[in-house]
């Protein structure tokens, strides 16, 4: 009886110990509000200081982007054997958040900077720059998504990370939409070549010192002990990997959600300045999306819990795409679409929390599975479907701006007709195509 009592209390006090601290929820949320220091930049505003500032065409960038990005897509997987054969005093993810968000910081720079060259150049510096920040990037955040199921087994606690994880998402991404175009010409005294290099290099700090927090204060606590070893071992996860039905479902959904958010990231910045017709609605349209997936994170938990990662998921993304729809009725009525998009992105930030805790879920299920979790290996694939679709997004915005003749010096109806029906097909189309692969998938939440 004795023994037995001091079992329970050892155990009682390694769940206690093992708890994660708020400090480390925090941290983790602060990653993905680093990430979007430097990506949420990219997403909102590359396409717009490539056309707009630089001076490159519309169609050259969407190719620029759709090259650039699955090369990328490919160093994912790359980095994702890379980190799951790691092994160091730091960890599996977190040596490369200490040693590789500097770089990335300066590259995030140079990717700004607009040398005055011939266009031929342009080009060539736009295609070097933007490809090296996409590979610096995939080597920090890759890690650090990873990071979540190694930190906690625990279904609620990976439900709290994911939403922490999402309010960064959320709060990062409104700071920058709400704050790049004022600075930039605060800061540039009206040219855009000058403002935006130095407004990136401020947030190019603030992006280095969180990832340095996240390094700090975060833990792996469970971490495959095998090594994923020869390259025909490494084929066999990969093999396995497909095998596993969730994450295959969750990896389609995943690449549905991101070509949606390229498009619709890319092309709302000119749907507010061009067919609301208000210039500063570019701005306040960004802070509202961003904003309104910060307060679908704060509230993710509670919901998620409730009804499950799958289940809350499937209710949000069906308010999102009914919000969606109802967004085509309402034309150019500003306040009703300004609160419309609110609501719209407060339902997509649960289900950015949501997404997360399944990934970790589908993650467990591989080791079940297959007897090893290869947390990398998976995050990285899922990582691909994320920078793929971004791709894709974003390539179809500069496309079909190029089609219809977009020229900013001269904005035609024809030119707005396109930007409106870009940023609601985009919308519904891709909302939808994310709902349905969930329809299918039916792992249960793991260890409650």
């Amino acid at each position: 009886m004795g023994l037995m009592k001091t079992e329970i209390e050892i155990n009682s006090s390694n769940i206690r110990k093992n708890k994660i601290s708020l400090m480390e929820k925090v941290s983790f949320g602060l990653g993905d509000m680093a990430s979007n220091f430097v990506w949420g930049i990219c997403a909102s505003y590359l396409l717009f200081f490539y056309t707009d500032v630089y001076g490159i065409s519309a169609v050259a960038v969407g190719t620029l982007f759709l090259i650039t990005r699955i090369l990328d897509a490919v160093a994912n997987l790359v980095m994702g054997i890379i980190v799951d054969r790691t092994k160091s005093k730091h960890g599996k993810a977190r040596p490369y958040l200490l040693y590789l968000s500097l770089p990335l910081g300066i590259m995030f720079i140079l990717t700004f900077i607009t040398p005055d060259i011939s266009y031929t150049g342009k080009l060539i510096y736009a295609y070097i720059t933007y490809f090296l920040l996409g590979i610096l990037f995939t080597a920090v955040n890759l890690p650090y998504g990873s990071m979540l199921t190694m930190m906690t087994q625990d279904t609620h606690e990976r439900q709290q990370l994911g939403s922490y994880r999402t309010m960064g998402m959320g709060l990062g991404a409104t700071i920058v939409s709400l704050c790049t175009l004022p600075l930039v010409s605060l800061f540039g005294e009206g040219n855009q070549q000058v403002g935006f290099p130095i407004v990136i290099g401020l947030y190019s700090i603030v992006a280095t010192i969180m990832f340095f927090l996240v390094f700090k204060n975060c833990k792996e606590r469970h971490t495959d002990s095998q090594d994923i070893g020869d390259k025909y071992e490494t084929w066999k996860q990969v093999v396995n990997m497909f095998k596993n039905k969730p994450w295959l479902l969750l990896a389609i959904s995943t690449l549905m959600m991101n070509i949606g958010i390229g498009a619709v990231s890319s092309i709302i910045i000119y749907y507010g300045k061009y067919v609301l017709n208000v210039p500063a609605m570019a701005t306040i349209l960004l802070v509202v999306v961003n904003g309104g997936n910060f307060i679908g994170g704060l509230i993710a938990s509670p919901i998620l819990k409730h009804f499950g990662n799958r289940n809350g998921n499937l209710i949000c993304l069906s308010g999102s795409l009914l919000s969606f729809i109802l967004l085509m009725f309402l034309g150019e009525q500003t306040i009703l679409f300004t609160i419309l998009v609110l609501i719209t992105y407060i339902f997509m930030g649960v289900s950015f929390a949501a997404l997360y805790a399944m990934l970790s879920d589908t993650i467990d299920y591989q080791g079940r599975k297959f007897g090893k979790k290869s947390e990398s290996l998976l995050y990285a694939s899922n990582s691909f479907a994320t920078v793929f679709g971004l791709a894709i997004g974003s390539a179809l915005v500069g496309y079909s701006l190029g089609w219809a003749g977009y020229d900013p010096n001269a904005i035609t109806d024809e030119t707005r007709n396109a930007i409106s029906i870009i940023l609601f097909t985009s919308g519904i189309l891709f909302t939808l195509l994310q709902l349905l692969p969930l329809l299918f998938y039916k792992l249960r939440d793991t260890t409650k």
